[in-house]
């Protein structure tokens, strides 16, 4: 592995993974999930049409995100 592999799997697992299932096992509301629903107003049950820019911006982040990540698009 390179440096900078070994950069983003230390950052991964040290700088996300820890806090984030620290956060999951004492308060759920201090996840990133939670956090990026607060920034973005997302609440359960709000239908497609009455979601806002954010929402819209959200959602195309989030694609590009799998598709950049999981896929290998949108370099």
């Amino acid at each position: 592995m390179t440096g900078w592999q070994w950069y983003w799997l230390s950052w991964l697992v040290v700088l996300f993974g820890v806090p984030e299932t620290y956060a999951l096992f004492t308060n759920p509301k201090n996840t990133l999930s939670w956090t990026v629903w607060t920034w973005f107003g997302v609440r359960e049950g709000v239908p497609v049409w009455q979601w806002s820019v954010a929402h819209v911006l959200l959602g195309v982040v989030l694609v590009w995100l799998l598709g950049h990540l999981a896929f290998g698009i949108w370099r």
